[in-house]
């Protein structure tokens, strides 16, 4: 049987207090196997200790290894970082903090060797998997979270968990990676195109010290990291239906502030009209802005800003021309439907002209894994 080898991949930040504890049990878990291991922790120049206690591990440990990043930081280009400098065959993703019970790596590389699995997950929702005193609001964001992410996942139970593992070759396959916030695992089971997912029960710990990473804008960053998933995944039916999220709520804006000017204030129809559709274009600037801000890569506009301004004025001239042909006809708030429909016409055209529906799908080759890299930091 030829030499297993793996590698495990550590981001931390701020983890001084958890290391020195894992890294022993992680050795322990994988010196039964008897298997060639090593342990890269990628750290975001961590403020505290972390510094000094990485290089008392290095001394103590020859499989241990190191980078500390003062650049490009984040906990998703961490575990990217640890990939591409990883040595060995079978590769490991955890967390610092000893949520990820060590014991169980051994049983998460088992199905790899087995063939049974082209990727592994440490799973908290199969049974004899569980977490530790969560609170009812952690629970419902964890649902939420999974729930988000089911046209990816298909029948997999934990989709969110940072404990996973899957083997170089596979890795080596993976279309662009560009994950934003800290659900790479996600990312790496929809780029990698993997087929067989086996999920091993892992008792999840709360943090033993130090404070956890989940912000609202880590949350906020993963909605982010959906929408390009989104894109990706389902490179039509995505930029349509995110065109329609859009599009009802700018509608419903528009609304809200006509009815508003003219009913509660008084103000004339057009008058009334401009303030709403003004209003509906300044909430689709909040989704365009977003979009520019966060899908970079997939942008075909070479004037972003300029285009919208250009379609945003052609789409209030046709509001108000309709909505002023319309009024003698048909009445006052018919008439705000039409200029709806004629906004939304001119607006879905004038991005099919201008080309704004081209994003998601790419398929370009990841970067291959950087073999035997030992620099450490």
């Amino acid at each position: 049987m030829p030499e297993v080898g793996v590698s495990v991949i550590i981001p931390t930040y701020c983890e001084a207090e958890n290391l020195p504890r894992l890294v022993p049990q992680a050795a322990a878990a994988i010196g039964t196997r008897g298997w060639t291991w090593e342990l890269i922790v990628i750290d975001d120049n961590s403020p505290d200790s972390t510094r000094e206690v990485l290089a008392e591990l290095a001394r103590q440990w020859p499989q241990f290894r190191y980078l500390i990043r003062e650049k490009d930081r984040g906990l998703s280009s961490a575990v990217l970082a640890g990939l591409a400098m990883a040595r060995y065959e079978y590769l490991l993703v955890m967390d610092a903090d000893l949520s990820h019970p060590p014991e169980s790596i051994p049983a998460l590389i088992d199905p790899l060797l087995q063939g049974r699995a082209d990727f592994t997950i440490g799973s908290r929702y199969v049974a004899g998997g569980k977490t530790e005193d969560w609170g009812r609001f952690r629970w419902i964001n964890s649902a939420v979270a999974t729930l988000l992410s089911r046209p990816f996942t298909r029948s997999v139970r934990d989709p969110m968990a940072g404990f996973f593992a899957m083997p170089r070759r596979l890795y080596c396959t993976a279309d662009q990676l560009n994950p934003i916030g800290y659900k790479i695992g996600l990312e790496l089971m929809v780029k990698c195109h993997v087929n067989t997912i086996v999920e091993v029960p892992i008792v999840f710990r709360n943090r033993l010290h130090g404070e956890s990473k989940l912000t609202v804008k880590e949350q906020f960053r993963y909605l982010e990291h959906l929408s390009r998933l989104y894109d990706y995944k389902f490179p039509k039916a995505s930029p349509r239906i995110k065109f329609l999220i859009a599009a009802a709520c700018s509608s419903a804006a528009c609304v809200a502030l006509y009815f508003l000017c003219s009913t509660l204030i008084g103000v004339t129809f057009l008058p009334a009209l401009a303030v709403g559709l003004l209003a509906m274009i300044a909430v689709t600037l909040l989704f365009f802005t977003r979009y520019v801000r966060t899908q970079k890569s997939d942008i075909s506009m070479r004037h972003p800003y300029a285009e919208f301004g250009l379609i945003s004025f052609i789409e209030l001239a046709a509001g108000l021309l309709t909505g002023a042909t319309a009024l003698p006809h048909i009445g006052r708030f018919p008439a705000v439907l039409c200029a709806l429909a004629a906004v939304l016409l001119v607006r879905y055209l004038m991005r099919k002209a201008l080309r704004h529906d081209l994003r998601g799908l790419r398929h370009r080759p990841a970067e291959k894994l950087s073999a035997g890299s030992t620099s450490q930091a």
